[in-house]
């Protein structure tokens, strides 16, 4: 039987979409400012030469990407924006939920990707770092009775280390999947012993940090948190294994 070529079964891509695509790299590279607004459609037709249905539907694709809003009335069209990691955050919940993955597949690759984080953190982090990693404690220290401020502070620590490990493809994957799930959403009650040990835990990691200890900082984020999926795997057990969906 001859081989069936791969190549056979990728789409042609439709001309609507080699359009967005150009804009997308035009906007992507700079050549196309933030905040500047396209050309009036009349202008855009007759300078890329394609049917109004190709650039209307190539303008709506930017717009699902985030690369413009569209705006309607006198002044209104096409003005040019940057997507952000929360809108990153969206669209890959939408394709973990597509692929039925749960929040133990999340947990799986944040234990992957945070201690590597931590690592590269220890090699790069700098001494202002440092203050906000343990400002960000003293304010968890001081919301004990505040579970949605410890709950903030607690994402702010572990952004603001993954900004230090410097590495913006794997801060962003980090981000996202912390937006997706985190300790607050997993409907498991914390009581002040168990919020206290978060607080120990992320004083460690700090301090490990500030020594510059690559391996000891790793090991220590990735028991933080085994330690917090093993917490919510004993007092909610269904949590980890509830399907990914869309942020609220």
């Amino acid at each position: 039987m001859k081989p069936v070529q791969m190549s056979a079964f990728r789409r042609t891509p439709k001309a609507s979409e080699r359009l967005a695509r150009q804009l997308a790299t035009s906007i992507v590279e700079g050549e196309i400012e933030e905040g500047a607004r396209l050309p009036h459609e009349s202008e855009m037709l007759a300078q890329l030469q394609v049917s109004r249905a190709t650039l209307r539907e190539a303008l709506r694709l930017l717009e699902v990407w985030g690369l413009v809003v569209i705006r309607t009335g006198p002044g209104g069209g096409p003005t040019v924006r940057r997507p952000s990691s929360g809108e990153f955050a969206e669209h890959l919940a939408l394709m973990l939920q597509f692929q039925d993955l749960t929040l133990q597949d999340v947990s799986d690759a944040r234990l992957a990707l945070e201690p590597m984080m931590a690592r590269l953190a220890a090699e790069r982090i700098t001494p202002k770092q440092i203050a906000e990693l343990r400002d960000s404690i003293e304010i968890m220290k001081q919301s004990y009775d505040n579970s949605a401020e410890f709950w903030v502070q607690n994402q702010r620590f572990h952004s603001e280390l993954a900004e230090a490990g410097d590495s913006r493809v794997i801060k962003m994957i980090v981000d996202s999947l912390k937006f997706i799930a985190d300790g607050a959403s997993s409907g498991v009650h914390y009581e002040h012993g168990e919020l206290a040990e978060v607080i120990r835990a992320h004083t460690k990691i700090v301090d490990l940090l500030e020594a510059g200890d690559v391996e000891g900082a790793a090991k220590s984020m990735h028991h933080h948190l085994d330690a917090g999926r093993r917490f919510i795997a004993k007092n909610q057990p269904y949590a980890l294994r509830s399907r990914i969906h869309w942020p609220d």
